[in-house]
């Protein structure tokens, strides 16, 4: 492989093995990009078989769980690259078409940006569009009020960075994404891609589906990197950036 292909980008698919088709769905839409990736699969050696055979099947490297935990598989999966950037897709999640390149395109514009975002397409456990977030460059800044907008499915990350701020905390079982992209936001400012980078499946087994408490996890977060003043003062602004992030929600859903 010569300098000009070379992989710029190391994209991590955690997975359990599980969901087969939502996998190759997966695989399928990163491979499809125009973008060089050294894809990397982390799953457990009791899907060992069904893993290994997608691997092949994608020209890509299929590595055993040292740890369970979506955190602990993406860390592993991250662990050594000397790419440029970084990234990780849910098995059940999709890239759209050339959005990796055009993410990794406003990384190489902008030298100084932790990492990349965009517009969020929400599908159904068919694949069909139920709505797409546009969320602004406004939904960085407002992340720290503990209201995320800012998808995951699409996003990319410089390496360098996240080797900074550290990888993704196994402790959280939610909002890992969530609390990297604050972590990343405390060191230097995010770029904002105003086109669809990436799908978010709604279905009845992701963890979004499955989360009991949706909002109490991701305030703990919040709080890690609140100043004191706006820890004080939280139960002031609390509601009400709640009501704005509702009002904002409705608007960048089309």
């Amino acid at each position: 492989m010569d300098v000009l292909s070379f992989p710029r980008v190391r994209l991590v698919v955690p997975t359990n093995g599980k969901r087969a088709g939502y996998l190759e769905d997966c695989l399928t839409s990163i491979r499809q990009q125009r973008e060089p990736v050294d894809l990397v699969i982390v799953g457990p050696n009791g899907a060992g078989r069904l893993l290994r055979q997608a691997a092949e099947r994608h020209g890509c490297r299929f590595l055993v769980e040292e740890k369970q935990g979506l955190s602990n598989a993406v860390n592993q999966g991250w662990r050594g690259a000397t790419s440029d950037y970084l990234a990780w897709l849910g098995d059940d999640d999709l890239l759209t078409e050339g959005s990796l390149a055009a993410a990794r395109a406003e990384l190489d514009r902008a030298p100084a940006a932790t990492m990349v975002y965009g517009w969020l397409r929400v599908i159904d456990s068919a694949g069909a569009t139920l709505y797409t977030v546009r969320p602004g460059s406004f939904a960085s800044w407002f992340s720290q009020y503990g209201q995320n907008w800012v998808g995951q499915p699409g996003a990319l990350y410089r390496r360098e960075a996240v080797q900074r701020v550290g990888m993704l905390d196994p402790t959280l079982r939610y909002t890992m994404d969530f609390d990297l992209h604050l972590r990343l936001r405390q060191t230097g400012p995010t770029a904002y891609l105003p086109r669809v980078l990436g799908g978010f499946r709604v279905h009845p087994d992701s963890l979004t589906a499955t989360n009991p408490q949706p909002r109490e996890e991701g305030r703990r977060v919040m709080r890690r990197y609140l100043g004191p003043n706006a820890r004080r003062m939280e139960r002031c602004w609390w509601p009400v950036a709640r009501g704005i992030s509702r009002g904002w929600g409705a608007l960048t859903k089309i």
